[in-house]
């Protein structure tokens, strides 16, 4: 009798597993003293170099490691991923297990040919599982196609494929998406300071990014490196949107804020990076006023200088908030602040907005509070502070 009938119809599961396996007639040499379940947990705790040799100890850790192996594909050289791509395109067994899967042929060492192109279309056709994608491609055309045909259901997808109507198209079919990065350039649309010469081209209205109003019901994270106010209001307005991470670019920055603000949803986590020095004075009083519920923001600020006084300042900047507990702000300043400096603007920061836990300012000194309400100190993880 089969393991399994023996366990569905025992009336009682006292007996050790051991037990219950040599009654079904297991061999030896196949049996396991750990559930599968268990083996499983235990082998995901270990590095790719430790489940290798595991897949040759028995056939019962061949199937666990092999499982484990598969299931996450990330972080690989791109000659390796081609190898890796050939081998998941000829056995059918691996193919079920992969559900989370990195392609990063975005580097210099490669220039991905057209046979390669269409060897990552037959893989990604044949991964029904797959719920995890990233796909950084080189800048020279959007290879939207290899996602023809493909059927599996993603909650997780990044890309720097253009952000064009085929890429639109195809994110109106993953209505399971909750995580969604961008990171490719929009056509048409010059968001990059014009001394770093990035320009993708003239505008098309065939070719321009825009969303289903019914797309994508469960986002909830955006990132995106290049995506100007249309694009980010095209992912965000009506969606639950917490998390966002985006920069600011001249002359669209506080269009970009208020496209960012149409979430349905209030922003709890918020990354900012501003290549517009033309904000610096009034960036943190608009995320403030746009986003009053933020409870983590993270802001980095290029092109732009500030000074102790000017940070200091930013302190009644900061009352809007209602749940901020973690702040960063890093930025260019005219000299290094000593830790005494540092600690008089945490406490104002904190005189403003008195839920803020933890502050990471400029110099990179994490600032945190102590001590019972009413009698809070400001203390930097540096023992010499």
């Amino acid at each position: 009798m089969a393991l399994e009938n023996l366990l569905s119809k025992s009336s009682h599961l006292l007996e050790p597993a051991s037990v219950l396996r040599a009654k079904a007639g297991v061999p030896e040499a196949t049996r396991s003293p750990l559930p599968i379940e268990v083996l499983d947990s235990i082998f995901r705790f270990l590095s790719k170099s430790e489940l290798l040799p595991a897949t040759r100890v028995s056939r019962i850790f061949n199937d666990v490691s092999t499982r484990v192996l598969y299931h996450t594909i990330e972080e690989l050289e791109p000659v390796v991923s081609i190898i890796l791509l050939r081998k998941l395109d000829r056995e059918t067994r691996l193919q079920p297990l992969v559900r989370r899967l990195e392609i990063n042929w975005a580097s210099a060492t490669i220039e991905p040919t057209r046979n390669l192109y269409f060897l990552l279309h037959r893989v990604l056709t044949k991964l029904k599982g797959l719920m995890a994608l990233s796909v950084e491609l080189p800048r020279t055309g959007s290879e939207i196609w290899i996602l023809d045909g493909c059927s599996f259901t993603l909650r997780y997808f990044s890309t720097s494929m253009a952000c064009d109507a085929r890429l639109a198209q195809y994110l109106d079919s993953q209505p399971s998406l909750t995580d969604l990065t961008l990171r490719g350039y929009h056509h048409g649309i010059n968001t990059m300071p014009s001394f770093l010469g990035l320009f993708s081209g003239p505008e098309t209205t065939d070719n321009y990014f825009k969303l289903l109003p019914t797309s994508l019901p469960r986002l909830t994270s955006l990132r995106t490196v290049h995506g100007g106010p249309s694009i980010i209001a095209s992912v965000v307005e009506g969606r639950p949107i917490q998390a966002a991470s985006i920069a600011l670019f001249p002359s669209t920055s506080l269009e970009s804020l208020r496209s960012l603000s149409l979430s349905s949803a209030p922003m709890r986590r918020l990354s900012i990076m501003s290549f517009d020095p033309t904000v610096q004075d009034c960036l943190v009083s608009e995320l403030a006023t746009r986003f009053p519920h933020l409870e983590a923001l993270h802001v980095v600020v290029l092109l732009s200088e500030f000074t102790d006084e000017s940070l200091r300042e930013l302190g009644p900047s900061l009352a809007p908030f209602k749940s901020l507990q973690y702040i960063t702000f890093m930025a260019a300043t005219d000299r290094v602040a000593s830790p005494h400096e540092e600690q008089a603007i945490a406490k104002i920061w904190h005189h403003w907005c008195p839920t803020l836990k933890t502050i990471i300012l400029p110099r990179g000194k994490v600032w945190f509070s102590e001590g019972p309400e009413g009698q809070l100190e400001w203390s930097s993880l540096d023992a010499d502070d």
